[in-house]
């Protein structure tokens, strides 16, 4: 547990949220983890099956995880190549644990599959149930105000950055796989028409 202790005392004295990636860690529990986190700070990959998830043995959504929602703790979903699960999703949306961000951990080694890009990932979270407003405020704003860029990124308000996607999206049967192989078809799926960075459109068509 020490260098969380550690980055945990850089966080605080910077005044910048601490980001903590939970799987295999090095302690018993998540338990463990969410005692050092506060306000602010964010948990990533929250739906993997892995050690120290946010399930108990029984299937339930942990306390500790409940009080750290409570007190402020942001969860991430980042998706990544081994960190998102159909079934864990399921099981956390039906227990109303809900991402605050929804997040692609797009690296070297996911961006062939089974992430591919951030709109794929949101649209994975239209097939669970989560409302259009609900994803699109989840890859936006909510990821800007952890932090603390609301005024400038995800946002189209007289003095931000100007950057925006505008999506179309489509019906049909899509194959949309998780990190651990399992596919589903999804029935909607979102994809990117025009990308403008900085107010200048460089890319009409994806």
């Amino acid at each position: 547990m020490m260098p969380l202790h550690k980055a945990r005392e850089a966080a605080d004295a910077t005044r910048l949220p601490l980001m903590v990636h939970p799987q295999a860690a090095w302690c018993d529990s998540l338990d463990d983890i969410l005692a050092v986190m506060g306000r602010g700070d964010v948990l990533t990959h929250l739906y993997h099956p892995m050690e120290c998830g946010i399930f108990d043995d029984q299937g339930n959504v942990r306390t500790s995880v409940r009080d750290a929602a409570e007190r402020g703790v942001m969860f991430d979903v980042g998706h990544g190549q081994g960190s998102f699960d159909w079934a864990m999703a399921d099981s956390g949306l039906a227990q109303r644990l809900l991402p605050h961000v929804i997040s692609s951990d797009l690296h070297f080694h996911n961006v062939h599959g089974p992430v591919y890009d951030l709109v794929g990932v949101a649209s994975k979270f239209l097939h669970l149930g989560l409302s259009l407003d609900d994803v699109i405020a989840r890859v936006t704003r909510a990821p800007a105000d952890v932090l603390g860029m609301g005024d400038r990124i995800g946002t189209l308000a007289p003095g931000a950055f100007g950057d925006a996607v505008v999506l179309e999206e489509r019906a049909g049967a899509f194959s949309m796989e998780d990190a651990f192989g399992t596919v589903r078809t999804v029935e909607r799926r979102l994809e990117p028409i025009v990308v403008v960075k900085g107010g200048r459109i460089y890319r009409d068509h994806c």
